[in-house]
């Protein structure tokens, strides 16, 4: 083909918090619904099994659902400042010519296409997953790699791959998974 561009424009690739808020909205919902309702029901079967068993049952099971009361609040207060942060704008990751840019909750990352083997789509219930499945046996200080995470945390990312879900990006998985062919000259399909 006469003509075809030699080189390509990197790929950036922002965050969509409008769908993510609304993904991550059944949730967050339900963990409000659950934290609310658990002491309610707890209190009333407190009280039915103190009337029944006695003062002290009532007050060891008035005690294990307000535990439990207080974890559900826990998830709750957890999963507002996951959607919270997860819903502000901002780039996930670029693609280019040198290799994979990604912006992850525990740091940044750089990969060059020499260190991701192969990339995989999985479906997650109704939303994909695009995973860039990396070298066996990369390293913080592998050639070319340059990162802020923790060696923990890029061995994780190393075993599990660079993962980005459809729902919190405002690309397509099908133009990601094409840039990356092309970046790679047809290597990474």
């Amino acid at each position: 083909m006469t003509g075809a561009p030699t080189a390509f424009p990197p790929l950036v690739v922002g965050s969509d918090p409008v769908r993510t808020e609304r993904a991550t909205r059944p949730a967050f919902v339900m963990a409000l619904v659950c934290a609310g309702l658990i002491p309610i029901m707890g209190a009333l079967l407190a009280a039915l099994t103190a009337s029944s068993g006695g003062f002290a049952l009532g007050a060891l099971s008035a005690l294990l659902f307000g535990v439990i009361s207080w974890f559900m609040l826990f998830l709750a207060l957890q999963l507002a400042t996951v959607r919270g942060a997860q819903s502000v704008r901002r780039t996930v990751m670029t693609l280019d010519a040198a290799g994979l840019s990604g912006s992850i909750q525990q740091g940044e990352v750089f990969l060059p296409w020499g260190a991701v083997e192969r990339v995989s789509i999985r479906s997650r219930g109704r939303w994909r997953i695009l995973t860039f499945h990396l070298l066996p046996g990369l390293t913080v200080q592998s050639p070319g790699v340059t990162t802020t995470l923790s060696q923990s945390a890029f061995a994780r990312l190393a075993k599990l791959g660079f993962q980005v879900g459809e729902v919190a990006i405002d690309t397509p998985l099908d133009t990601l998974l094409a840039a990356s062919g092309a970046f790679t000259g047809g290597r990474l399909r």
